[in-house]
């Protein structure tokens, strides 16, 4: 499996418990893509699987790979992806747990501090 086709399955995984997640997801990663695309003429049929992990880590590159362990380290606000956490974020990551009870509660692991953060406050 291409890291392209584990970033497609984790994001349909995700999609059969909580769409309204995925949607989220999605519309992040496809800023990301636009954005690589209009800086850099990056197409998306162009991406690469992987890259550099150095390049990867200092965020200077695009990949599926990246994309992917965004998504595995329940990155809401898809920081491993330059994104930063927007009032518009919190908001929509509030009303997710209003909606989908289950979706975070005192067992969830994620390494994000403020995801945390929030879990905390809402289950302890």
């Amino acid at each position: 499996m291409t890291w392209q086709e584990y970033s497609i399955f984790l994001l349909e995984s995700i999609g059969i418990y909580n769409k309204d997640l995925m949607l989220h997801y999605y519309r992040k990663i496809k800023k990301f893509i636009l954005w690589h695309k209009n800086k850099y003429g990056v197409d998306v049929k162009k991406i690469p699987d992987f890259t550099d992990c150095k390049l990867e880590n200092q965020r200077k590159a695009i990949s599926w790979r990246r994309i992917a362990r965004a998504i595995e380290k329940n990155d809401f606000y898809l920081r491993r992806l330059s994104f930063a956490q927007t009032k518009n974020d919190d908001q929509q990551l509030q009303e997710l747990i209003h909606k989908w009870d289950n979706l975070l509660n005192d067992t969830t692991r994620t390494d994000d501090k403020t995801l945390q953060k929030i879990i905390q406050e809402n289950y302890v």
